[in-house]
């Protein structure tokens, strides 16, 4: 679900991309007309998303840069762009193509956004504890008994530690053990108890408490959401998604390989080669891999969306909006660990920026959104490897993001 190049998804190259000026004439881009325009809630104290179109001066520079960015990077064929400025006003495009060598991209493409998904997970967890479902100190023991026999060494991990990232349960997205069987065999429907038995014979389960990015966490929380309303994670999700008021976002079925048109085609070129390189795995770079099972994401990365509904989702504070008060405080009370400072389900990058990154074999996808000034920013990119590219025009929009996400 990460690029594997970077714990944070990208290269430490904030300062030089700072500096970047490159004079580009004329952009080829798609356009919204109308930005979205989510509705306040009651117990929300971030700052409201900007509503006003910008205005071409201002809108240029981005594009400018998002249309250097597809010319410097020739193995990835589309970006979509989404930035929300307060002082500028909201600005959404699409650059390059949806499908190499054919359809051009559109604002209105679904793309999938791999961890990302992480954040409506947690939120639908964390409803849960409003409701009384469950408690941040309820083990794995407690919820799921037949996990915990199964495998004794996450029997007394809890929902918090599995939230926070402070599981020590390995990655199974971030090593070769499944993602590598993926690659091989991009026919097959993985689940849960499988990703979790294979990554747990290849790796040893750290004590409770140990820092460190899993997505086998999630997939763990996923199976507590069914546990404990009585509903697939699937359903209970996707409740998230019309709660928040979004309208092209979804958690498919594990089965299910399509996305609705219009969508982007998923790409393995030499960047997603490279990247996947660094876990051992070996792959032929030149694939089209829209057709590749995207079961080994499920409730750690399996969704799909556009530009405009990441933005109502960030305008939620990426689904805080929908927590009361007490857990609002808590999701955003972020700890260190290798690969930054986490909360329950989102990064903080600094300087009142929270978000998340993510990747599924053929795209990758960044969301943030600044608390204290509502401004917010979505880049998506149907490349595997390539969402390096989105920092040209991060770097534009909004430098202290670029920098927080970069760690510089």
């Amino acid at each position: 679900m990460r690029d594997r190049r970077d714990p944070r998804h990208f290269p430490r190259t904030a300062t030089a991309l700072l500096a970047l000026s490159i004079a580009v004439s004329g952009c080829s881009s798609s356009t919204s007309k109308d930005a979205p325009s989510p509705s306040p809630v009651a117990n929300w104290s971030g700052a409201a998303l900007p509503t006003k179109q910008m205005s071409a001066a201002d809108a240029k520079p981005i594009d400018e840069m998002a249309q250097a960015a597809l010319e410097q990077n020739p193995d990835l064929p589309g970006m979509w762009i989404g930035v929300w400025d307060p002082n500028k006003g909201v600005h959404i495009a699409a650059y390059g193509n949806a499908v190499d060598g054919g359809a051009a991209a559109k604002v209105d493409d679904h793309s999938r956004i791999g961890s990302v998904t992480k954040t409506f997970t947690a939120t639908a967890v964390l409803e849960q504890v409003a409701a009384g479902k469950l408690n941040l100190d309820d083990t794995v023991a407690d919820v799921l008994p037949d996990m915990a026999k199964q495998y004794p060494d996450l029997a007394t991990i809890t929902v918090e530690q599995l939230l926070a990232m402070r599981s020590g349960i390995p990655d199974y997205a971030n090593t070769g053990v499944v993602t590598g069987a993926v690659v091989k065999d991009p026919t097959k429907v993985w689940t849960v108890d499988e990703i979790i038995g294979a990554t747990l014979d290849a790796m040893p389960v750290e004590p409770p408490g140990t820092p460190g990015y899993s997505t086998t966490n999630y997939l763990i929380l996923g199976e507590m959401l069914t546990a404990v309303t009585g509903r697939s994670v699937e359903d209970v999700i996707n409740g998230v998604v019309a709660e928040a008021g979004l309208t092209t976002s979804s958690l498919q079925p594990p089965e299910e390989t399509q996305m609705p048109a219009p969508a982007s085609h998923g790409y393995l070129n030499a960047p997603g080669v490279q990247s996947l390189a660094a876990s051992g795995i070996e792959a032929k770079p030149g694939q089209d891999v829209t057709d590749w099972t995207v079961s080994w994401g499920q409730a750690g990365g399996g969704m799909y969306s556009t530009v405009a509904d990441m933005g109502t989702w960030a305008s939620t504070g990426l689904g805080t909006s929908l927590l009361p008060q007490a857990l609002d405080d808590r999701r955003l009370k972020a700890e260190p660990i290798p690969e930054g400072k986490y909360g329950l389900g989102v990064f903080d990058y600094g300087n009142g920026w929270i978000g998340h990154t993510g990747q599924l074999i053929g795209w990758e996808s960044v969301v943030a959104y600044n608390k204290k000034t509502g401004a917010a920013f979505v880049a998506l990119v149907n490349e595997t490897g390539s969402l390096t590219a989105a920092l040209q025009p991060l770097a534009v929009a909004f430098p202290d993001l670029m920098q927080g996400i970069a760690g510089g």
